[in-house]
């Protein structure tokens, strides 16, 4: 049995209309989002997340994200072909009043699918932005906080996120510790194709890996790869798995 999953920071800045006809054209069963928009002044969608949904005509979870004093929030998504069985929502992150961008509201997304009669469980994060995706203390409380989110999911599991994290960093180490890294290689990049600047550091080209998607050894890499668009500031990551 073979079923694909899209994992892709949609960028809450970029036009909702035209990324939900791409995610569409990549005919993927399952998709994981991250930067979805709601109520975003800038959007002529009001609610990206049903948007998409009903673009696409599939089941979803989501989990809302505050941001600040603003109306508008973000959300982390998975939408799914398949009927989801059951699902959570857990936060991995809480603001404490630092005002930096690791102190912000950080979830980790679930839903458990019937694929077929198979129970497949899919993740998804977006983690919280460091400077230079330098690691930090808090960083890595994140991190072991999603560890123990996921830790007890031992077989046909898949992980997708944003994980603002290179792939030699103490972050992608920790979790492939419990998990196979899906691919592709880690010098195919997925950020940046947008400029990008914040308390010193400035990167406007292609040079970093911090989109990622993980599995247990009993679903099969069929093919995975990195898709080409110009929409968002991140790339695409495609995966065809197949159930053992």
């Amino acid at each position: 049995m073979k079923f694909s999953v899209l994992q892709w920071n949609i960028w809450y800045k970029e036009d909702l209309l035209k990324v939900a006809e791409f995610i569409k054209s990549t005919k993927a069963d399952v998709i994981c989002l991250q930067e979805l928009s709601i109520d975003n002044p800038d959007q002529t969608v009001k609610d990206g997340v049903r948007h998409i949904a009903e673009k696409l005509g599939y089941y979803i979870q989501k989990c809302e994200i505050s941001i600040d004093a603003s109306e508008m929030k973000l959300a982390n998504a998975i939408f799914s072909k398949y009927p989801i069985k059951n699902s959570r929502n857990v936060w991995i992150n809480k603001p404490t009043g630092s005002g930096h961008y690791d102190d912000e509201y950080r979830a980790y997304v679930e839903a458990e699918l019937d694929i077929d009669g198979n129970t497949v469980t899919v993740g998804t994060v977006h983690m919280s932005y460091t400077n230079a995706f330098k690691p930090t203390g808090r960083k890595l409380e994140e991190t072991k906080s999603l560890i123990s989110a996921i830790q007890n999911n031992k077989s046909s599991f898949i992980l997708t996120g944003d994980f603002n994290a290179k792939p030699d960093s103490e972050v992608i180490e920790s979790i492939s510790e419990l998990l196979e890294n899906a691919g592709p290689n880690s010098k195919e990049n997925t950020w940046t194709t947008k400029p990008f600047s914040y308390d010193g550091f400035e990167a406007n080209t292609l040079d970093w890996r911090l989109d990622y998607i993980f599995s247990t050894p009993d679903l099969v890499v069929k093919q995975i790869e990195v898709l080409k668009t110009e929409l968002s500031d991140h790339l695409p990551i495609l995966a065809e798995f197949e159930l053992q």
